[in-house]
């Protein structure tokens, strides 16, 4: 049987080693609702399974580790899946063994790979992973749980998640407005519009994963970006808990911040989902707003990537134009996207402007 956690506080585990004070370090989630239930009302809670993915973030992983411990809550299975650390990460993982369901230091094929081993150890009815610098607030999974008990239909559920900076200072707060497919694979107008979720703050039920399987291990930067979609492509249905319940960590090192990278991921993962061989067979989304998706798409990978190539290779500004041409010719729908039309006007009042100069 997996170890489960339940109700743990601030004095059944170590001292932190970090100095810190405040959540998660000297404060627990003391003061919720959980304090005041019987062990037979304790019984009803859904387990989570919350996978911590880790690799050399000694840094703040005591804090992560400690943040998902001290939620209290009574049927919590922790499993960390390091990829071999050679910092302080094993020697901290090991100080709260005895409350870790599951924890392995080896080599792997990275951060999908980890989560997808992690899951296949899990057991919960709520499934989330957390990485290693991150961390939940007090009292999230209470609030996951709740949530779902009044609301069991739900298969992806987010709250509120708080970006903070290195030290933990609150720098910005983000509420995701996503339901629908062809919301999630509209990069221009919702997730690159700030209406995106936020990692930490997602949770999803072991049937939409028993649907939808694991997270694909050959992304890099998008892979909890293309399981979201692929949770709303197979007809799942989404909570939205508004409360704040994680944070997320801005570092220089984090993936995230490679924001070239990170789009084109994004874009090879919304491809398929638009054009109507893709193997999901794209029903979900109407014709019309396929098609304006499509555009949008060509204009920013086919369009503006042979603009930046020919800008590379120094090309005349004719030659310039006419491989513009060639590519609106072979794919047209490009002509009804805001952004291009907007290049085209900037692009006719410069000329004007420069033969009424002249």
């Amino acid at each position: 049987m997996p170890l489960v956690c339940s109700r743990l506080r601030l004095n059944d585990l170590p001292p932190p080693l970090s100095g810190h004070t405040g959540w998660p370090w000297t404060e627990d989630s003391g003061g919720s609702s959980l304090e005041i239930l019987a062990d037979t009302q304790m019984a009803r809670y859904p387990r989570i399974s919350i996978i911590t993915p880790s690799y050399n973030q000694g840094e703040f992983i005591e804090a992560t580790i400690r943040s998902v411990l001290l939620q209290g809550y009574p049927n919590l299975e922790y499993i960390i899946m390091d990829g071999g650390s050679t910092d302080q990460t094993v020697e901290l993982i090991k100080r709260y063994e005895p409350w870790i369901a599951a924890w392995v230091s080896a080599g792997d094929r990275g951060q999908s790979h980890a989560i997808n081993q992690g899951l296949a150890r899990a057991s919960g009815d709520i499934l989330a992973y957390l990485n290693s610098d991150d961390y939940y607030l007090p009292g999230a999974l209470l609030q996951v749980a709740e949530y779902h008990q009044q609301f069991p239909n739900a298969d992806l559920l987010h709250g509120r998640c708080r970006y903070v900076d290195a030290a933990g200072t609150r720098v910005i707060e983000q509420f995701g407005q996503i339901s629908s497919l062809d919301e999630i694979v509209n990069l221009w107008e919702v997730w690159w519009a700030q209406r995106q979720f936020v990692q930490p703050e997602v949770f999803w039920t072991r049937s939409i994963m028993q649907r939808v399987g694991r997270f694909r291990e050959q992304l890099h930067y998008g892979m909890d970006y293309d399981y979201w979609c692929r949770i709303l492509a197979a007809g799942g249905t989404v909570g939205r808990l508004d409360a704040a319940i994680a944070c997320f960590r801005l570092t220089p090192q984090q993936k995230s911040s490679q924001r070239g990278a990170v789009a084109a991921e994004l874009l090879t993962i919304v491809q398929p989902l638009l054009w109507p061989d893709s193997p999901l067979r794209t029903a979900q989304l109407p014709g019309r707003k396929r098609w304006q998706l499509q555009g949008k798409w060509l204009y920013q990978a086919i369009f503006l990537e042979q603009v930046a190539r020919s800008l590379s290779r120094g090309d005349r500004p004719l030659c310039r134009w006419v491989k513009s041409v060639a590519v609106l010719l072979q794919h047209p729908k490009i002509l009804l996207v805001p952004a291009f039309q907007r290049r085209v006007k900037q692009a006719v009042s410069r000329l004007l402007g420069f033969r009424l100069g002249t």
